[in-house]
Parts: structure tokens; C-alpha cells; sequence
């Protein structure tokens, strides 16, 4: 992201805070050089991402794939399932020597990757460096219920705490990245997440959900997550962005621009997105139609406790979106009392909702840079449960 552009989101940012007039967004498209020509890339949010110029390598196996990235493959396409085996494994990316990288399935949908995280770190790096311009797209994520049980007792902060880490893609200090026509299920963590200072991503048309299966595992083991243990079954959550106060939009770098559109939350998400950062959510289906019938008895909580959480340090825009069936649809869930944060919503469609719900602030149109088009809010259901996930 340019320096002027981070300037003008800022300023329209502000504008709305202090009540001026907005501009119409106007059309906000990257441009990359690939093999002579220039090419564009629309996401519809805030990623101008158009990921690797480089011929595809095709992978089918873990081995393959390990040896593409050894080989610092920029543009990998997964063909088929591929197991990562009875310990979730993290293929990671951790310089800037992954800038300008595409990680996608074959067409026909079927691309898989079972116990496997994709992790684009930029963590470590330099401050004022990021990993730039990466496309994630048409792949299935998921775990194998039976090897996250038989992990050993999972306890933060410690050296065998795989499956507390494991999530479908981390993006942490990444921008301008478009995750795309995914499908994220049963991880122990969140599904993904964007995190410590990340900017410029659009997730799009991603599908985000737990099985009845992940619900009712028996035996459900207990791991200790933050400081508190609970049980594996419970812990379905979708996905956050910032991954604490000082890793938000107000109190970190003013980063974490991410736009949400046409993605499906649900069914049998517990609760999630938790979203720090500036947000851009349009139609968006939140699926809480067939809520969640518990386990076995002792298993508390088994249902849905919030959709769309505002925590600190966020500005939310929250437009089209459709809740079905949600409980606590909206929620205000800051970390401290008093923190910073902002709510807008227009034009969204609630139904059959149960619990308390915040209310947004109307606005006219959100302060974005780029150009989208609108659904119907009422179309969204159909639209986005045909279109969502891998083709």
C-alpha cells in the first residue's frame, strides 16, 4: 500500500468521525507487471493482490508440496486432497522473499489440505517490512477430528501447543493479500486470522463453519487456551482480525484494513468474527439457522454466542449483511470498558434472531477507495450459499 493511499483511507476515515462529507468511492485497482503486461486485480475490498506472475507448479502430495515451497515456488496449485498427517504441520512463509505468491486449488473444486496451515509470517522482519501480495484461493481447509483428540493436553504458551495454533491460513504482517473462494472447517484455533499489523486484505466468498461431528466428538478433550481450559468441542470461532488492543486499528498502526464480502459464517460457529481492525463487511451471511444441539450432557455452552463482535480499537461498517437465526447478532466486546471503537450499519436483514443485538450508527456509504457492487440483502442467503467456497 502507498504512502498516499494510507494517507486518504486515514483522512476519509477521520471525515466520518468528525461528520464531513465523504467522496463517492471511486475504482481502486492494482497493478502488477507480469511477464511484460500489466494486469489488474479487482477484489471488490481492500487487497489489490494479484499474487505470482510465475508458471504453476502442481502439487498432489505433502512431499511435493514441502519441495515446491523448498524450492521457492511462487505459484503453487494443489491438486486433490493432501494430508499433512496426525500432527497438524505449518507451511510457513516468513520473508519477503514470499512476496508475490499464489497458493491455489486446480478448478473443479476438489483441491484439499487436511492438518496443514498455511502461515505468512512477516513477524520477524525489519520494522517497516511486510510480506506483500499474496492470493489464496480455491482450496478446502480442515482437520481431522480423531488426531486433534489425540494430541497430547494442549496448553498456551508451551512448546507442544500445536493444536492451540492451528488455523486453515494465519496471515500475520501481511498486506494486500485476497483470500478467496475458500472453505474453512473443524481447526482448533480460529479458522483465520489477520494479525499484528496486517493490511489491505479482502475475504472473499470464503466459507466458514464447524461439522455436527466437531460438535458431538467424544472424548472431547479440554485444552487450556488463554490462561483457562476448555473443552475442544466448544471452541469454534470463525476468525479474528488484531489479535489484541495494541494489535488494532485505533491503538496499534492504524493498519488492518480488511474487507469481508460474500462470505458464509455457520453453521454451528460458536461465535466470531472478532474484528479489531477497520472493517468493511457487505453481504455477508451469517448462518445460525440450525443452531447447535449440545452434546453430551455435561458439555456446556454448545450454542451460538455472538456473530459479529466490534472490539476495541475496530471501525465497523456493516452493510447487506444477513443474520439468520443468530444470537447477540451485533456485540459490543471490547476488552476493557471505555476502549475506543465504532459501529455503522445500513440496510442489513435480521431474522428470527434471538438475544440482545447493538445497533449501528446509519451512514450513506462506507469511506473506501474502491469500487463494489452491492446484492440485495435479502438475496444473500442464496447468493453467497451457491457461490462460497472452492469451484
Amino acid at each position: 500500500m502507498t504512502i498516499q493511499r494510507t494517507l486518504s483511507l486515514r483522512a476519509l476515515a477521520i471525515a466520518v468521525a468528525i461528520g464531513l462529507p465523504l467522496p463517492v468511492p471511486a475504482t481502486h485497482a492494482g497493478h502488477a507487471v507480469h511477464e511484460g503486461h500489466v494486469e489488474q486485480a479487482a477484489t471488490g475490498g481492500f487487497s489489490t493482490a494479484t499474487g505470482s506472475g510465475e508458471p504453476a507448479t502442481t502439487v498432489t502430495t505433502l512431499a511435493q508440496l514441502r519441495a515446491a515451497v523448498a524450492a521457492s515456488r511462487h505459484h503453487i496449485v494443489v491438486d486433490g486432497a493432501i494430508y499433512g498427517g496426525p500432527v497438524p504441520v505449518t507451511i510457513l512463509f516468513g520473508s519477503t522473499a514470499w512476496n508475490d505468491t499464489t497458493i491455489e486449488g486446480a478448478p473443479g473444486g476438489k483441491a484439499v489440505l487436511e492438518n496443514i496451515q498455511l502461515k505468512f509470517d512477516g513477524e520477524q522482519l525489519p520494522v517497516g517490512q511486510a510480506i506483500d501480495n499474496i492470493v489464496v484461493r480455491n482450496i478446502t481447509f480442515h482437520g481431522r477430528i480423531a488426531d486433534l483428540q489425540a494430541l497430547p493436553p494442549q496448553v498456551f504458551g508451551t512448546p507442544d501447543n500445536i493444536g492451540i495454533n492451528y488455523e486453515g491460513v494465519s496471515l500475520r504482517r501481511t498486506v494486500n493479500a485476497w483470500i478467496d473462494h475458500c472453505t474453512f472447517y473443524d481447526t482448533s484455533d480460529d479458522l483465520l486470522s489477520v494479525t499484528l499489523g496486517s493490511d489491505d486484505v479482502t475475504l472473499s466468498y470464503d466459507h466458514f463453519y464447524f461439522t455436527q461431528a466437531w460438535l458431538t466428538m467424544d472424548p472431547d478433550p479440554l485444552w487450556n487456551w488463554v490462561g483457562r481450559y476448555s473443552d475442544l468441542a466448544n471452541e469454534r470461532l470463525a476468525m479474528i482480525v488484531g489479535a489484541n488492543p495494541s494489535d488494532s486499528y485505533s491503538y496499534g498502526s492504524h493498519a488492518l484494513h480488511v474487507t469481508l464480502h460474500h462470505d458464509w459464517f455457520g453453521p454451528l460457529v460458536k461465535g466470531r468474527p472478532l474484528l479489531r481492525g477497520w472493517i468493511h463487511a457487505y453481504d455477508n451471511y451469517f448462518d445460525n439457522a440450525s443452531p447447535p444441539s449440545a452434546g453430551p450432557a455435561a458439555r456446556a455452552g454448545a450454542g451460538q454466542y455472538t456473530a459479529l463482535q466490534v472490539g476495541s480499537g475496530a471501525v465497523v461498517y456493516s452493510e447487506a449483511n444477513y443474520f439468520m437465526g443468530t444470537h447477540r447478532s451485533n456485540e459490543i466486546g471490547l476488552d476493557k470498558p471505555g476502549d475506543a471503537h465504532a459501529f455503522y450499519e445500513r440496510d442489513n436483514v435480521y431474522r428470527t434472531t434471538t438475544g440482545q443485538s447493538a445497533v449501528g450508527t446509519p451512514f450513506l456509504r462506507p469511506p473506501v477507495a474502491y469500487a463494489y457492487t452491492l446484492d440485495p440483502s435479502s438475496d444473500v442467503p442464496d447468493r453467497v450459499k451457491a457461490s462460497a467456497g472452492p469451484h
